[in-house]
């Protein structure tokens, strides 16, 4: 959604504006682009991302800033760089195929480590391997429904101890063809793949996501300046259920307007385009003056 995004943002001349995940550096670029007259800080915790954005954003000299950091640590982040305050933040919670391609076992289309994490060390201490090798099979089972809201979590979850009983695991590949195992023959032929879910779920956790993005809300609405936005795109809905909350906090009594009473679709041009499109939702708070 990045048109969308961006209109929302609505940036001004001399504004400074964060991108929260630079990714490739795509929304940067954008704003950059059409806007000669603002700052970007572009924030993101995987390296490579950091060296790909870069080089994607060398063009604009000193108005582009990278820097290694998970947005969770923003207001670090922008204390090293003597920022104090910005007029928006953006926050994409989507893929890029850098992650996809990143060999850390995000992929369950390709065999690779279990590891998961977006830097170079796991946000929660432990990689994929280390919970499902050591976590008992109740807390698997919370895990995979409660962070992918996977419906066969227990059968998933009783497989994977069983399993590993025999051998621990160390591989995507070795625990996709327990997963597909695991469920129904016609849950493996839906809609979607049958480890999507627990995919999902074992890197909210490794990454610790939900609680990095409150930390990065209310980071970001720390460092904020009066009359500033913050915009965020999730693409599912535990995500959008964090986001929806902590928004409607900042609504009710830390000083905040949301924009958009209910979270903005994209629209059907890039749905048709961008078949990833469908499940995005843009939500957006403004911070009120004098606050």
């Amino acid at each position: 959604m990045p048109e969308e995004s961006i209109n929302y943002l609505d940036p001004k001349d001399g504004e400074t504006i964060v991108d929260a995940t630079a990714g490739e550096g795509g929304h940067s670029y954008r704003l950059l682009k059409r806007y000669p007259h603002i700052k970007v800080i572009a924030l993101d915790a995987d390296p490579r991302a950091v060296a790909t954005a870069s080089a994607r954003l060398a063009e604009f000299g000193d108005r582009a800033q990278v820097v290694q950091s998970n947005f969770s640590e923003i207001e670090h982040a922008l204390k090293k760089l003597r920022v104090e305050k910005v007029d928006k933040v953006l926050f994409d919670l989507g893929w890029n195929s850098g992650q996809l391609a990143s060999g850390r076992g995000f992929s369950f289309l390709h065999d690779e480590p279990l590891n998961m994490s977006y830097g170079d060390t796991p946000a929660s201490g432990f990689t994929a391997a280390e919970i499902v090798n050591e976590w008992d099979e109740s807390t698997l089972a919370d895990v995979f429904y409660g962070y992918g809201e996977e419906r066969y979590s227990r059968r998933i979850a009783k497989a994977i101890v069983e399993r590993r009983a025999e051998q621990p695991f160390t591989s995507t590949i070795e625990l996709v063809e327990v997963i597909r195992d695991a469920v129904p023959a016609a849950y493996r032929k839906g809609r979607i793949h049958p480890a999507t879910r627990t995919f999902q779920a074992l890197r909210i956790a490794v990454n610790d996501e939900l609680t990095v993005i409150e930390r990065g809300i209310a980071g970001a609405w720390n460092v904020l300046a009066d009359g500033g936005r913050i915009a965020i795109i999730t693409f599912h809905s535990i995500e959008d259920r964090v986001v929806k909350r902590a928004f409607s906090a900042l609504a009710k009594g830390g000083g905040g307007k949301l924009v958009e009473k209910k979270p903005v679709p994209p629209s059907r041009k890039e749905t048709i385009t961008n078949a990833r499109a469908r499940s995005a939702k843009l939500r957006i708070i403004e911070k009120l003056c004098n606050q």
